[in-house]
């Protein structure tokens, strides 16, 4: 069994104590088969959650289901920042510094309307107001029905003050929102009028279509075939991949100037000189003096980019330490293997599941959870978590489109196929160590037959260009507005213990069950930054990713959540300007709570 850990000291807190938490984890997160996200491991107490929290469940549960798995990470991390945004303008209205973000303060409440009983009912009815735009299959709007009945609030009808002004607060976001550029409504004439479909006319360079001729540009993005190796007409065949919201980096952000303010610098290109061009079918490179020459080793340094190749090598030795014996030679041995093996997997968060930017919303929940939760708190941290999670997105994917990089398994392959990576055997192929497959460890696999270690059977890897790593500036951007929020980058919960963790018991793998790990794993973080940097590793461990793309995606998050957390104190501070960012970590440095009294509640 997998044990949720409280501390650095990895007290276990067995499954029997907490009843009621994990049964509501289970309802939200789990699959037909075994929990498909981190959340599913680690509970959450109903008990201890405020009015805003509870919404944040609701936005994560929806997102999970396959409607809200349609999104993607993209609209997933906008639906976060449009509740976050929409409860912390309803609770604004009655606070004595922050404005609105819509609004400003045109709905200022007078001081003796400032009671919790009020906010939490303003609160509610823009998060219901929200939530029912972002998500309105029956099945999920009866959900969020239920919260407000569960709550004590009329989902029909807002009879009171506060209740219209929830409603006023969530319609005037909605009203800017649906003109953002996402394409939520799927009235854009540039679109094929699906909810937030390409506006761009974004079309991929490669085809996964009759491999491997289809592959015109080795630095460029490849829908794949789902399974990798189930081409049209395979009896396995599932379908080809479609690029997600190649749009995003065109869409209104919450804090940023542009989606392509942080745009990072180019990642590596195939050859050295930017004049030249190769055909990969033909095998050739033509120079820009038109001389021809045959692609080879060779050529590694003289055309070739020997950083190009050094990158996909790495990804290859990563692959090949998940399992023995080259995990043996790792500090900690096979063990070391699980653990990357499950690092992988515990990170991945497909489609079933809130992805990448709703663990981190999770994550804000645990920070917040305590005996008496409170709403003046949670409000300004589930701001500016996300926010986070929208910008990130946006900056990542106007990179992801701009540069259009390639996938390690596609470029993997490829290389492969030019034998300009691996060993070359007697027949004349290339061949690499690496994993081969679920339960079939580290063997000597053609290049050309390279797997990520993902979900078997479903996306070899996901359907957008390579650069940056989503998962590196979500996970940056929130740790950073966490640590900034909070004024420590110590993973502190709401009740004052220090670090989050789980436990997977020997078998508990997804990927490989019954196999992996061979004996318990505790995967924990006691710093923000930590959980961070573990998950923009795991997709180098899976094979997602290159080094740049996740360190360049740390960064790039890094940026964004100093940005957001700018802005989000801009309004907190009444929509005025804030010290600059070293007065503001000194004041910070006093204590977390010190920026809840900036704008601390009126006295009635």
């Amino acid at each position: 069994m997998r044990r949720h850990l409280l501390s650095n000291a990895q007290t276990r807190i067995k499954a029997s104590l907490l009843p009621s938490a994990l049964v509501v984890t289970t309802l939200l997160f789990s699959s037909p088969a075994r929990a498909q996200t981190a959340i599913a491991d680690i509970p959450l107490d109903p008990n201890k959650q405020s009015v805003a929290s509870q919404w944040i469940s609701e936005a994560l549960l929806a997102v999970s289901t396959p409607t809200g798995s349609a999104l993607g990470p993209t609209g997933a991390s906008r639906a976060y920042g449009m509740l976050g945004t929409a409860m912390y303008d309803a609770w604004s209205a009655y606070e004595l510094l922050p404005s609105s973000t819509v609004l400003g303060d045109t709905l200022q409440q007078l001081d003796s309307d400032n009671t919790s009983s009020n906010k939490a009912e303003a609160v509610s009815y823009a998060a219901f107001t929200v939530l029912s735009d972002l998500f309105p299959e029956p099945t999920l709007v009866d959900s969020f029905r239920n919260r407000m009945t569960a709550l004590g609030f009329d989902p029909d009808h807002a009879h009171t003050t506060s209740a219209n002004i929830g409603q006023t607060m969530a319609n005037a976001l909605l009203d800017f929102r649906h003109n953002d550029g996402s394409n939520q409504l799927g009235d854009n004439p540039n679109s094929n009028g699906n909810p937030y479909s390409g506006t761009s006319g974004y079309v991929a360079t490669n085809s996964a279509n009759n491999l491997p001729n289809s592959i015109t540009s080795l630095e460029r993005w490849t829908p794949e075939n789902v399974p990798i190796d189930s081409p049209p007409g395979d009896p396995n065949h599932q379908r080809i991949q479609s690029a997600l919201t190649p749009h995003w980096g065109n869409i209104t952000p919450f804090s940023l100037s542009s989606g392509g303010q942080f745009r990072p610098s180019a990642p590596e290109a195939f050859l050295l000189d930017p004049n030249a061009t190769a055909d990969l079918a033909a095998g050739t490179i033509t120079r820009s003096d038109n001389t021809t020459v045959e692609i080879s080793k060779d050529l590694i340094g003289v055309d070739i980019n020997p950083a190009f190749i050094a990158q996909a090598e790495e990804v290859v030795e990563y692959s090949a330490s998940l399992s023995s014996p080259e995990a043996d030679s790792l500090p900690g041995g096979q063990a070391e293997g699980d653990r990357r093996k499950l690092i992988a997997e515990f990170w991945e968060d497909p489609s079933g599941t809130p992805f990448p930017p709703g663990t981190w919303m999770f994550f804000g929940q645990k920070v917040a959870e305590k005996d008496n939760p409170d709403l003046d708190n949670d409000i300004p941290l589930f701001f500016n978590l996300g926010n986070a999670v929208f910008d990130a997105g946006i900056a990542t994917w106007e990179a992801k489109y701009y540069y259009d990089y390639v996938r390690p398994v596609r470029a993997i392959r490829e290389l492969g196929r030019l034998c300009l990576i691996g060993t070359e055997n007697a027949n004349g192929d290339c061949e690499i160590r690496a994993w081969a497959g679920p339960g079939q460890g580290t063997q000597t696999i053609l290049a050309t037959d390279f797997l990520t270690y993902q979900t078997p059977g479903g996306d070899p890897s996901p359907p957008f260009p390579e650069y940056t790593s989503g998962h590196s500036a979500f996970s940056a951007a929130a740790a950073e507005v966490l640590r900034q929020y909070t004024g420590s980058d110590d993973f502190i919960l709401g009740d004052g213990t220090l670090g989050l963790g789980v436990t997977f018991g020997p078998g508990d793998s997804r990927f490989e069950p019954g196999l992996t790990p061979q004996s318990d794993i505790t995967l924990s973080w006691s710093t923000f930054s930590e959980a961070a940097d573990e998950a923009g590793l795991s997709r180098l461990y899976g094979g997602i990713h290159f080094d740049d793309g996740d360190i360049n995606g740390r960064i790039l998050g890094r940026q964004v959540g100093n940005e957001v957390f700018a802005r989000t104190q801009y309004y907190l501070n009444g929509a005025q300007s804030v010290p600059e960012p070293g007065v503001t970590t000194a004041l910070l440095a006093l204590g977390g709570s010190f920026v809840i009294r900036r704008w601390g509640r009126r006295k009635s």
